[in-house]
């Protein structure tokens, strides 16, 4: 027998939803529908996972019609791919009982407040699997990345493996992030130990603006926003000293990688790294003690930080 796990969402969200599929008392094969783009994240999860990346409604139905899932469980997706579920005769339709179409096409719900931030996005959709698929509570591993050695990109880029850190200011921008002036000040301290790579992506130019006008011909910062793709992007991370980025997919992937990573977290509830901070052997977070005054976050807490861990 076979069962289908759907999340349709950013990158952090899938990192922390993968992992489920190794609970201990599931034994039907997986296969994960998940965003477009998204496919290198299973692909190099440890061990890789089957996938397909949704399009639209007409491929989710044939790969039902042709895996014929014992069930489907649903963690976040459009409308359309519940009723699509629905449409599908999936025998156990799986999913939250906070939205309207839930209780239209799924037959198993599960009422999580998630917004209350009251443990990790990763609980949550174990707690989802457990309650749908009637399994017993159990322990499941943190997801592990693994990214293929890349020395032609960083000769490219001038850089030395292990020598370098990681700074990322871009985000979706759902949660509040660290001022400019801050990440500015951060890579002054970085310097003396090392290059720095600032990464992001064309959409994050309100939070690379400034940093790029102050470090754009310095020798030991690297601007490399927009010249990544995403398999070079993983391998960056995984040679970095340290990656330092806000509420982002960018520290998830380097906390899965088992990087050393600090994320920069507002303490508003519903952005609480409770539920979305990293998740790694050497990942950790630091909160403001105002919940609108990210610039509280001092510089060298996030040395500190550094210093402390492993």
């Amino acid at each position: 027998m076979a069962v289908v796990f759907i999340r349709i969402d950013k990158i952090g969200d899938l990192i922390s939803t993968l992992s489920v599929d190794q609970h201990p008392q599931l034994q039907e094969d997986v296969t994960w529908v998940i965003s477009p783009g998204l496919g290198i994240i299973p692909e190099r999860a440890v061990p890789p996972r089957v996938f397909t990346e949704l399009k639209d409604y007409k491929e989710l139905l044939a790969l039902l019609r042709k895996i014929k899932p014992r069930a489907v469980v649903v963690f976040y997706a459009p409308w359309w791919v519940s009723l699509t579920c629905w449409m599908a005769r999936v025998p156990l339709r799986v999913g939250r009982a906070s939205q309207w179409h839930s209780f239209l096409f799924f037959n198993r719900r599960l009422r999580q407040t998630r917004s209350l931030s009251e443990k990790h996005e990763n609980d949550y959709n174990r707690e989802l699997v457990e309650f749908g698929l009637s399994l017993k509570t159990a322990k499941i591993p943190q997801l592990m990345l693994k990214a293929e050695p890349n020395p032609q990109l960083l000769e490219k880029h001038g850089l030395t493996s292990e020598e370098y850190f990681v700074v990322h200011p871009g985000m979706f921008g759902s949660a509040l992030n660290w001022p400019q002036s801050k990440y500015n000040a951060l890579i002054a301290s970085l310097i003396t130990s090392g290059k720095v790579a600032v990464t992001g992506t064309n959409n994050d130019e309100r939070f690379l603006n400034e940093v790029k006008l102050r470090w754009a011909n310095h020798p030991q910062v690297k601007i490399l926003q927009g010249r990544l793709n995403m398999g070079e992007l993983l391998s960056l991370l995984s040679t970095a000293k340290a990656v330092i980025a806000p509420s982002t997919g960018v520290l998830h992937m380097a906390a899965a990688l088992g990087k050393k990573c600090v994320g920069i977290y507002s303490p508003i509830l519903a952005h609480h790294p409770r539920r979305w901070g990293p998740l790694g052997p050497k990942a950790s977070f630091l909160l403001p003690p105002d919940h609108q005054n990210m610039d509280l976050i001092s510089v060298n807490s996030v040395l500190e930080e550094l210093q402390r861990q492993p």
